[in-house]
């Protein structure tokens, strides 16, 4: 089950100065972090290292633009882009460490539930 990010009618989908990680807002910018944890799992390696390929090096950039804004109250465009860099760190887990969309020989991520009070 794919979870799709949607960009209001009218609103950029990220700051200005991000525009190159646009096609990946509707996929990776996903609220909550078991959401999040899911797309990584329901996708192939091969488009988690495009993504990641591609937001690495923009991370640094990315939080320092984000650092100017209340985590809670940002607007559309940079709720997104951090919502990016969230699924970055999903993306660097099967990278970085598994090698694999998935942890090899666990079960699927439905078994195991993150419960938080809010989804960022």
């Amino acid at each position: 089950m794919r979870i799709v990010a949607t960009v209001p009618s009218g609103e950029r989908p990220l700051p200005a100065g991000f525009e190159s990680l646009e096609p990946f807002v509707t996929y990776w910018a996903v609220a909550g972090q078991n959401e999040r944890r899911h797309q990584r799992c329901d996708t192939t390696f091969e488009e988690i290292r495009r993504f990641y390929d591609a937001m690495l090096p923009r991370a640094d950039a990315a939080m320092q633009h984000l650092s100017g804004f209340p985590l809670r109250d940002m607007p559309g465009p940079e709720a997104r882009l951090m919502r990016l860099v969230l699924s970055l760190a999903q993306a660097s887990m099967a990278v970085e460490v598994q090698g694999s969309a998935r942890v090899p020989n666990a079960p699927w991520p439905d078994t195991v539930r993150i419960l938080t009070e809010e989804t960022l």
